[in-house]
């Protein structure tokens, strides 16, 4: 005998097949648009939150006045560890597609007690993330109308907060639409903001030729600038994962989250080498210059109000694509735990015809215009709380992403996939994360500035009672922790 099955074995099997094990009708994440959003439109959310045009524009000529010598280093080294830190999270993502993203690798990995430390900071850093991009959409729209009628009576609170609930409504709206229209339009503002960097770098580089190989030059250079350096340019690209949180309703998840991660990274590196190159032809002393960083950009001939007010309408549009995104990433991490009951279960609620997470939007809301409506009201410049609260929370992400890097080892283990070259990498992107955070926080604490270091022991501390709370109340919850999108059933061939 051959072994094969008889034909009465085969009409019998045909007749009556195996059921397939562990295939449900619907996923735990049921109601987003799953399989909709395309690759380079993941690419475009994690650019958006990154910010890089904004940065580019404004950046280099900041980390040129504190680090002095040596500001291309700090670059080198800050980029370096985000693609570290994307080489990780890339390890989670080609297994697991989740809108929790690093919460809910890490519960996978070490549990609800560790996916919760994490997951409280990631709601704290995304929220921050929100609030500082709906600030400085409104502080720079204001500039730019400041800029463009100088002769006209300034803007006031009443006409500023009015600009911060009208940019809350068209991302309430764009978002409720779908993510599909959401991440379209990032994709669309990112793309025109790329251009316009590159032409005002171009213009530069005529106008005022190639630049000198001795911004390269580390004569003079301070080691311990050049690190806290390299801590700035780390904070600036916190967010970069937030594709990730997309992952549920991608078309090709596995594929298409790690290149959108390490794509994102890669687009701001490139756009920053290419302002800090044009940057650096701009060698006259600041004090023989016009103004700030728009002056710079622009020549002499071009008036100094029309320079003002382009460059706070590109960086108003570019702060807008982040409050869209970032806004989006935070409403699915708040989604995926309302639908483990960590949660209240209606944040878990999605929308009939458009599959958003309409719950968890709605919630985020007040949440985004708390800080900008705190300024106006105590008479301050709308943006200064926003900012020095993001100062603080890039601290509370360096932690999360070590503790991600740290728990790779331990996920790989668990699916008998470790090996010594993801361990060297987790190792590697997690010891350097926690030592340029503890630079951080031994520069603030030489400051007196213990912002930072309690915003990130209360996130810790928040995340454990939390753990502790759902443990005595709710324990059913922590077992359901850590859900992802799945096979389901009409997924299959011949469903």
């Amino acid at each position: 005998m051959n072994g094969l099955p008889g034909p009465a074995a085969l009409e019998r099997a045909i007749a009556d097949p195996p059921e397939v094990p562990d295939v449900r009708e619907a996923s735990d994440l049921a109601g987003l648009d799953r399989r909709s959003v395309r690759a380079e439109d993941l690419l475009a959310n994690s650019v958006a939150v990154i910010a890089p045009a904004a940065s580019a524009l404004s950046v280099p000529f900041v980390l040129l006045a504190v680090v002095g010598p040596g500001a291309w280093l700090s670059a080198v080294l800050g980029f370096g560890l985000a693609l570290l830190l994307a080489g990780v999270f890339s390890h989670y993502a080609t297994r697991i597609a989740a809108p929790g993203s690093m919460y809910t690798w890490v519960t996978r990995s070490l549990g609800p007690c560790a996916g919760l430390l994490v997951g409280a900071s990631m709601l704290l850093g995304y929220a921050i993330l929100v609030a500082f991009g709906l600030s400085q959409t409104m502080r720079r729209s204001t500039d730019a109308v400041a800029s463009a009628a100088p002769s006209a009576p300034a803007l006031g609170a009443g006409s500023q907060w009015c600009i911060g609930a009208a940019v809350v409504v068209v991302c309430l709206l764009v978002s409720v639409r779908g993510v599909r229209v959401a991440t379209r339009l990032a994709l669309v503002v990112e793309s025109a903001l790329v251009v316009g960097l590159l032409v005002l770098a171009g213009l530069t580089f005529a106008r005022e030729g190639a630049p000198s190989l001795a911004i390269l030059s580390l004569d003079g250079a301070d080691p311990w600038r050049v690190l806290l350096g390299a801590v700035a340019v780390l904070g600036i690209t916190v967010g970069f994962e937030s594709s990730a949180a997309l992952g549920g309703e991608a078309a090709r998840p596995f594929w298409s989250v790690p290149r959108a991660m390490t794509g994102a990274l890669l687009v701001a590196a490139a756009l920053y080498a290419v302002a800090f190159t044009a940057v650096g032809t701009l060698t006259a002393p600041e004090g023989e210059r016009r103004g700030g960083p728009a002056q710079w950009w622009f020549p002499e001939s071009v008036d100094a109000h029309v320079a003002d007010a382009v460059l706070s309408s590109l960086l108003a549009v570019s702060f807008l694509a982040l409050t869209l995104c970032a806004w989006n990433a935070l409403a699915r991490v708040i989604f995926s735990f309302a639908r483990e009951g960590v949660l209240p279960a209606v944040l878990g609620r999605t929308h009939d015809r458009w599959g958003s997470p309409v719950g968890a939007l709605l919630v985020v809301a007040p949440v985004a215009i708390a800080p900008a409506t705190l300024t106006l009201v105590t008479g301050r410049q709308v943006g200064v709380l926003s900012m020095a609260l993001l100062q603080h929370a890039v601290l509370v992400l360096f932690v999360a992403y070590a503790l991600v890097a740290l728990a790779l080892p331990v996920f790989l283990h668990r699916i008998d996939e470790l090996t010594p070259g993801p361990l060297v990498l987790a190792g590697l992107a997690a010891a350097l994360t926690l030592l340029l955070a503890g630079l951080a926080i031994v520069e603030d604490v030489r400051g007196g500035d213990l912002g930072g270091l309690t915003l990130t022991l209360g996130s810790l501390g928040s995340g454990l009672l939390w753990f502790v709370g759902l443990r005595w109340l709710r324990p059913s919850s922590l077992r359901r922790m850590g859900i992802h999108d799945e096979t389901i059933s009409t997924d299959l061939l011949g469903a």
